[in-house]
């Protein structure tokens, strides 16, 4: 078993306030606790509202199946509109 851990930096055009920020923010958080049964968490202050950091876990089997949730979950994070992804690492524990 292995644990992978996945930041990314995201940049929320138009968002003026943080209730704007939250209303992006937390579809997409269910949407990946739901759907692909991750552990999802905003992570260290952002600097500003129009940014936010999202650290994600998933308990994987092999490096193999790391990679495989890894694509669905940057796919789904892609796919959100109002989201800009900056920045994206990956590391194995």
């Amino acid at each position: 078993m292995r644990v992978l851990i996945v930041t990314f930096d995201l940049r929320l055009p138009g968002c003026r306030s943080l209730k704007e920020r939250r209303h992006v923010l937390e579809p997409l958080k269910q949407r990946l606790r739901r759907d692909l049964n991750l552990s999802v968490s905003e992570v260290a202050p952002a600097g500003g509202r129009d940014r936010a950091r999202l650290g994600i876990a998933a308990v994987v089997e092999h490096a193999a199946a790391g990679d495989a949730q890894l694509s669905r979950l940057t796919a789904v994070v892609e796919r959100e509109p109002r989201i800009v992804i900056v920045d994206q690492s990956a590391e194995y524990w």
